[in-house]
């Protein structure tokens, strides 16, 4: 099981494998790290197939408005009811599961269990297509920069042996092969990357463009994020394999000519079916968020959809163009307690319980409704997807179009901007964008003559 523990400093919650507080910033010590690594998740990061192409890389009140085409931005759609997950007893349903959250209270508290803990450990009935197999090389030469890692048990910066992600020698954590990826493609750009404090990347993203020749939606791009749930096993590969289905059968569903906001539902049962089934059992399943995309050039229709904490925003490319806007609305605690006016915005974020979900895809889900929304905003902008690595940073729509202006316009710069900004800014938990340009009006994507 995912255990957390507190921090000897500030006695801040101490997440499975962090290297860091997040409450402090110490250097957690060694012993504590050994302790926190008793799952059997210390495994290296697979790299995603949808990754495969990627390079590592270094006042609005007189704007139109941007209303939904059917319905608020919040509404359930389509539900996740139907989406039985391969496992036994799968839809046990949990009302909340905490995301690194530590123990403590500043808030009203949901009057049912918590979902933190997932369990015991799993038995060891994963599946071993799952984990990378590395030759056996030589030792990496000593050096101040990293060596491609080839032997796990063997230091990238030193002669060092390995244990639990971190050189018994010289004491540094082992590069992963999602630490930073970057993908480039005609209508979007997405990084991912580590963060300073986790001790691997949980996030995963996928990004489809359709031919500009397609009969039904020439040139729509389709994206795909997710966020691991920390607090339970095998989180980067739960957020690997939702978003690696999710963008394929949004893509294919697209590419066919079904209505973007029934693909979107499609693609989300789809990736929910393949999360659980990765699970050894409803008390030891993988989980993760998923928030998607799907925009038209050709109309400047965006259709999202969501279950969790990951965000999609609008965000205006100019004084003609609707006002940047927040497109989603998290399944989280913090949220909930808005919602029902028990507490504000502020005092909501501030609580211990501020990241714990509500909504999250995984064996151990239950039953859940999938969000979908389509907008039309008028004029150019770009749609953003991120992770709370990012938006914990810049929660509003507007802070996040002021930190990186013109994103539709360069959208690389803006997607490697947006990670340096949150890196810059603690670099607390992983972060994961995608952005991708809307030009108004239909017309070439940023980047095309």
């Amino acid at each position: 099981m995912s255990k957390v523990r507190t921090c000897p400093a500030c006695a801040d919650g101490v997440a499975s494998g962090d290297s860091f507080c997040e409450g402090c910033g110490r250097t957690l010590a060694g012993d504590i790290k050994d302790a926190c690594v008793e799952n059997p998740d210390a495994v290296p990061t697979a790299p995603q197939v949808s990754l495969s192409g990627a390079t590592p890389g270094p006042g609005h009140d007189q704007r139109p408005g941007l209303a939904p085409e059917d319905g608020p931005p919040t509404a359930p759609r389509v539900s996740l009811s139907g989406a039985t997950p391969l496992v036994p007893d799968a839809l046990v349903t949990q009302p909340m599961r905490r995301d690194s959250v530590p123990s403590g209270t500043g808030g009203p508290s949901l009057p049912t269990e918590p979902a933190g803990a997932v369990g015991p450990a799993r038995s060891g009935g994963r599946a071993a297509a799952s984990a990378p197999t590395a030759p056996t090389w030589p030792p990496p030469a000593t050096g101040s920069v990293p060596v491609k890692p080839t032997n796990p048990d063997l230091c990238a910066w030193c002669p060092g042996r390995v244990r639990t992600g971190f050189c018994v020698s010289c004491g540094r954590l082992q590069p992963r092969g999602r630490d930073h990826v970057e993908v480039c493609a005609p209508g979007a750009v997405g990084v991912s990357d580590r963060g300073l404090r986790h001790r691997r990347n949980e996030d995963a993203l996928g990004v489809l463009v359709l031919p500009d020749d397609d009969p039904h939606v020439p040139g729509a791009v389709v994206a795909v994020v997710c966020d691991g749930v920390s607090s339970s096993p095998r989180s980067d590969e739960a957020s690997r394999v939702t978003a690696e289905t999710g963008v394929a059968v949004l893509a294919e569903r697209v590419r066919r000519g079904e209505d973007p906001r029934r693909a979107t539902g499609a693609a989300m049962t789809e990736a929910a079916r393949a999360v659980a089934a990765i699970a050894d059992s409803p008390r030891s399943a993988p989980a993760c968020t998923f928030v998607s995309a799907v925009v038209r050039p050709d109309t400047g229709a965006v259709t999202v959809g969501w279950v969790g904490d990951s965000r999609a925003y609008w965000l205006s490319g100019g004084p003609s163009a609707s006002a940047s806007a927040l497109l989603t609305r998290d399944d989280s605690w913090s949220e909930a307690m808005v919602q029902m006016g028990m507490l504000s915005r502020e005092e909501a974020m501030r609580s211990a319980n501020a990241h714990a979900l509500v909504a999250w895809m995984g064996a151990d889900s239950g039953q859940i409704d999938a969000h979908v929304s389509t907008v039309t905003p008028t004029g150019p902008g770009a749609v953003v997807l991120c992770t709370d690595g990012l938006w914990n940073y810049y929660p509003e729509a507007v802070d996040l179009a002021a930190a990186v202006p013109g994103a539709g316009t360069a959208p690389r710069e803006a997607a490697r901007r947006y990670v340096d900004l949150a890196l810059e800014a603690g670099g607390k938990d992983n972060v994961t964008v995608v952005v991708i340009p809307v030009p108004g009006g239909g017309g070439p994507r940023a980047g095309q003559a």
